[in-house]
């Protein structure tokens, strides 16, 4: 199992979106941003060196249920890939 611990900045009042940080214990550093876009929240993101990259996409299906998608690369080639589906107990 992988813990990613996130350090995010605050939003602004009526900003929409906002940086976020980590230190993942197989990549290292990450820096990226949390957009919102209606019921969603996508997130992009890079290491320092940009050996690695990714996007993220969170959206709200109900008030218990969210699809999570996402990919990463190392530069140019794409490593991993997934599709989560979270429900609130």
């Amino acid at each position: 199992m992988t813990h990613n611990r996130y350090q995010i900045e605050p939003f602004s009042p009526g900003a929409a979106s906002t940086h976020w940080s980590s230190n993942n214990p197989v990549l290292g550093a990450l820096r990226g941003r949390f957009v919102i876009a209606g019921d969603a929240i996508l997130s992009s993101y890079t290491s320092p060196t940009l050996r690695y990259r990714g996007f993220e996409c969170i959206q709200q299906r109900d008030a218990r249920r969210y699809s999570v998608r996402g990919a990463m690369l190392e530069e140019d080639k794409l490593i991993s890939t997934w599709a989560l589906e979270l429900t609130r107990t």
